[in-house]
């Protein structure tokens, strides 16, 4: 075969462009398997968290999702998208006394006022605060005790079969538990009401009283993870000596919405570099995936939440106290931790030891005749002569305590 000058350039011409195509291809394949790298399943320290798909209601994530624990101020999901199903935004709403008297109200609210029901929501959502959840719940069903009904009235519709509720706040309380999986379906339940999506969305904000209409107060956001991580959207953080901390993360990229719930996180970072970690997770799966469990789970806990969309009325609804009919106490139900490791002893502060500022504004908690274990989960016990939290008496005259808690049909 004879090679003329021209045939050289051909080769030389068609060698260069397959090492270019071979470059492209490798450049190709990097930059792919990167863009759709899929993390590890996350080691979470809480002792009971859950992530799922916001839109599906599908479980991505969960470890002790069903064991009960103290909400703390998770709670305040539920009063919220209770108030704004029956009153909105803009009813008037009058503080009472007992209202006012609340403890860990920064509002410094005075009998008599008046705010508007959306003014008392974004506070409560935003800095938990507690005079404020009384508030809502008093003018909305006249008292505490059947807001509490309502409240599990709600959570019944949901399919929150481990939840029942005494209190509009969260403040630890005997009959006042959820679990991971029940509140992740609540928070995917208000996360559809639009309303409820801007309250939880503001790191700053000024509440304005109606009357005084002099009288105005500036809020600042308890969830750090608005500020801090990308395509965060709400919702909720919590904190008792009880419950230690608590958190429900919203976040949304693209058509992925996820929300992750962690309970009984030892301090105040822990809980949102737990949330971090599912959230990250699940991004990286495309909000779709296996369930990965932390740890062995019945069958029952692996079902998918039931998200309903606002409004949608409840097929059967059985009378509903504030204790929970046919039971004698709530279920005690040691947790399974990932570790062995024994749990660090709270420090006397009713601050989380990680900080030396309040993880959570809601940190003072009261008992009504309830002993909250050392492991976190519900235990009735005995009633004490005072009221024992952390093991820590809590002085009688401290604010207002919690109601007085009936029986089913009482």
């Amino acid at each position: 075969m004879i090679l003329n000058a021209r045939t050289i350039v051909t080769v030389n011409d068609i060698m260069s462009k397959l090492s270019s195509f071979r470059f492209l291809l490798l450049t190709s394949v990097f930059v792919i398997s990167h863009s759709i790298q899929v993390l590890a399943a996350p080691s979470i320290l809480a002792e009971s968290a859950i992530l799922i798909n916001a839109r599906t209601g599908g479980v991505i994530f969960e470890k002790n999702a069903d064991v009960r624990r103290a909400p703390a101020s998770l709670t305040k999901m539920m009063t919220c998208i209770l108030c704004l199903e029956s009153k909105g935004l803009n009813a008037e709403f009058k503080v009472t006394q007992a209202a006012a008297a609340t403890e860990d109200s920064y509002l410094k609210m005075k009998g008599g006022e008046r705010l508007l029901s959306g003014e008392l929501m974004r506070e409560m959502m935003m800095e938990s605060d507690n005079g404020a959840a009384v508030v809502v719940a008093q003018n909305v069903s006249g008292s505490i005790l059947k807001f509490a009904d309502r409240m599990n009235e709600k959570a019944k519709e949901l399919g929150c079969r481990r939840t029942h509720f005494s209190n509009p706040h969260g403040l630890t309380a005997k009959w006042h538990y959820s679990t991971a999986r029940d509140m992740a379906k609540i928070a995917a339940y208000c996360m559809k009401n639009p309303d409820f999506r801007n309250l939880v969305n503001h790191q700053k904000s000024v509440i304005h009283w109606k009357s005084p209409s002099s009288r105005t107060y500036k809020s600042e956001t308890t969830n750090e993870l608005l500020a801090k991580y990308n395509g965060a959207n709400g919702i909720k953080t919590g904190w008792t000596n009880a419950a230690k901390g608590c958190v429900a993360a919203s976040a949304k990229r693209g058509k992925v919405e996820l929300i992750a719930v962690v309970m009984k996180s030892k301090d105040h970072d822990t809980r949102f570099a737990d949330a971090k970690k599912l959230l990250d997770y699940g991004f990286s799966v495309g909000g779709e995936g296996t369930i990965v469990e932390d740890k062995p789970v019945t069958s029952d806990s692996k079902r998918m939440p039931n998200v309903k969309k606002p409004g949608t009325a409840a097929k059967s609804q059985a009378p509903v106290g504030n204790k929970p009919a046919g039971a004698s106490a709530p279920e005690t139900k040691k947790p399974v931790s990932a570790s062995s490791t024994p749990e660090t002893q709270q420090p006397k502060s009713n601050q989380p030891a990680a900080t030396s500022t309040p993880a959570e504004k809601t940190n003072a908690e009261t008992t009504s005749g309830i002993a909250i274990t050392n492991t976190g989960t519900v235990n009735t016990g005995t009633t004490s002569a005072t009221p024992v939290v952390s093991n820590k008496p809590v002085p009688r005259n401290s604010g207002v305590r919690m109601p007085v808690l009936r029986k089913p049909g009482a």
